[in-house]
């Protein structure tokens, strides 16, 4: 099988040509690529060594069982360009999947054909029952289910519109919204739709063409413009666009759908290759990308955003310490959020121009301070999760065959809340006991071994190009009976604990968090 690195459908884009005009630009390079980090504190933080997978995983999903699912494409290391339409039960074709188990740093990998899909580039949800819910990508009308407590794929119904590189989310009644997505299927026309247990229905009204605000000015056209993009579940079905376009608004999926007004992401352009990540409840960080997918210098821009009116108040806040596009972030249980890998100038398929230095973000103190440095580059095809332990597992990049950029590893990022100030292992809390499920609105009863400051709620999540609409922090109120036991109010609102699997994690005073519990909210 002849595999390209880059669509047919798209002949500008080729790996050749963007090294090219990498080298003639950078040649040149007279901007700053990073804010003067010398002087600033780095608080103790560790790397584990690179740990070695199967294949290169463009795609990560959490388990409920502690467990991450990885993905590539019809090969581990590469890709076919355009459309792949497979026959179920085709023997030579489908997509190279792998579970990674974080505890024992080992792989099973798995070759999954049975379900006739393609599953890169794809939108990714993480249903309220646990399983990944995967939709369209190389082959760009089709959706599988993974279900992690048999480890079996199946095939869904179809989407009504072909697509790749678009946007998912689980809305708060369990159903699913994609948006965009011309990378495959046809470019332009890629217009909403939401996915229930009956099937799909067309959300015309939300139009993602080229010249709606909901898409960029893409150097590359609609081909590009509307791809990735930042959707965030609130109540009653609703969807807040965030980005990368400029221009942000609320979607309505009801019916047809509908559209508010757009308002601008403060004094921030257009982040393609950007990424946002809801730190607290409708509470929003955006930083970087850049005005064009590739060939683009990318920004440090760092912009809070406040849905909890309804409307959407912004606020420039000081930048990260790189530029940085193909990065991803990652909220973490203290409300805090790790920024890792990207570029300062994107080019798929390569290394040039990483950054191996990680930031991590307070919302106390609203800076960005380093962290240790990875040793492993993470651009374009990497990712990025919270781990049940509250770490955070930082693999891949490249996917190009034979090319030096491929990575088929992750790296394990110990954060400075698991360490004290000399770099060794904090003293941590436990959670003795926790429910298995609750309802919204309920209240719990946990127990810790020792007496506990606050209790937060992390959903689990799903990635890739970094983009990561399913990641959420909730912290909750909470009250305590006596040494030890607590309970814990579970808020009533989907929109803010949207139906799902999360990690419940206890944190000391210091912020030191325990390992987390697993509990499904429903």
């Amino acid at each position: 099988m002849k595999r390209n690195r880059f669509p047919t459908s798209n002949p500008k884009s080729s790996e050749t040509a963007t090294k090219a005009l990498a080298l003639i630009v950078l040649g040149s390079m007279l901007i700053a690529t990073c804010r003067d980090v010398t002087a600033q504190t780095v608080p103790p933080s560790q790397w584990s060594a690179p740990i070695s997978l199967p294949l290169v995983p463009v795609a990560a999903a959490n388990l409920p069982n502690g467990k991450v699912l990885v993905w590539s494409a019809d090969s581990p290391l590469d890709f076919t360009g355009g459309e792949v339409n497979l026959s179920k039960h085709q023997n030579n074709g489908g997509t190279y999947t792998a579970i990674f188990d974080p505890t024992t740093g080992t792989s099973t990998q798995a070759f999954v054909t049975n379900i006739g899909h393609d599953m890169f580039c794809p939108g990714i949800a993480n249903l309220p029952n646990g399983d990944i819910f995967v939709t369209g990508g190389s082959s760009s009308a089709k959706v599988s289910d993974f279900n992690p407590a048999s480890g079996q794929w199946t095939s869904q119904k179809q989407m009504n519109i072909a697509r790749a590189y678009h946007g998912s989310v689980t809305l708060s009644n369990g159903d699913v919204f994609v948006l965009g997505g011309s990378w495959n299927g046809g470019q332009g026309g890629k217009s909403g739709e939401t996915w229930s247990n009956s099937g799909w229905k067309e959300n015309t009204v939300v139009t993602a063409n080229w010249g709606d605000p909901d898409v960029t000015n893409d150097a590359a056209g609609i081909y590009r413009a509307d791809n990735h993009m930042w959707l965030f579940a609130d109540s009653n079905g609703l969807v807040f666009h965030a980005g990368p376009s400029r221009a942000m608004q609320w979607i309505g999926t009801a019916g047809t759908g509908s559209m508010s007004t757009s308002v601008n992401r403060g004094a921030d352009n257009d982040a393609m290759t950007g990424n946002a990540v809801m730190y607290d409840v409708r509470k929003i960080l955006a930083v970087g990308g850049a005005p064009s997918y590739e060939n683009a210098y990318a920004t440090s821009n760092a912009t809070l955003i406040d849905i909890s009116s309804g409307a959407a108040n912004t606020r420039t806040i000081a930048p990260m310490s790189y530029q940085r596009a193909f990065a991803n972030s990652v909220a973490l249980p203290s409300g805090e959020v790790v920024v890792v890998g990207g570029q300062t100038y994107p080019q798929p398929f390569s290394d040039d121009n990483a950054i191996l230095t990680p930031e991590i973000w307070s919302p106390a103190t609203e800076t960005f301070r380093p962290l240790a440095a990875q040793a492993v580059p993470r651009t374009y095809h990497s990712i990025a999760l919270l781990l049940p332990d509250g770490r955070v597992l930082s693999g891949g990049g490249g996917l190009c065959g034979g090319c030096s950029t491929n990575h088929t590893n992750v790296e394990i990022l110990t954060p400075p809340y698991l360490l004290n100030p000399d770099g060794s292992p904090a003293s941590r809390p436990k959670i003795l006991s926790a429910p298995t499920s609750a309802s919204l609105g309920a209240s719990i009863s946990v127990s810790t071994d020792r007496t506990v400051s606050a209790f937060a709620l992390m959903r689990l999540s799903s990635v890739t190009h970094s983009l990561n609409n399913e990641q959420r922090r909730v912290p909750l109120s909470f009250s305590a009976s006596r040494a030890g036991q607590y309970v814990l109010n579970i808020p009533g609102d989907s929109g803010v604990a949207v139906p799902g699997y999360y990690m419940l994690f206890a944190l000391d005073a210091n912020g030191v968090p325990s390992v987390s519990s697993t509990i499904r909210i429903h």
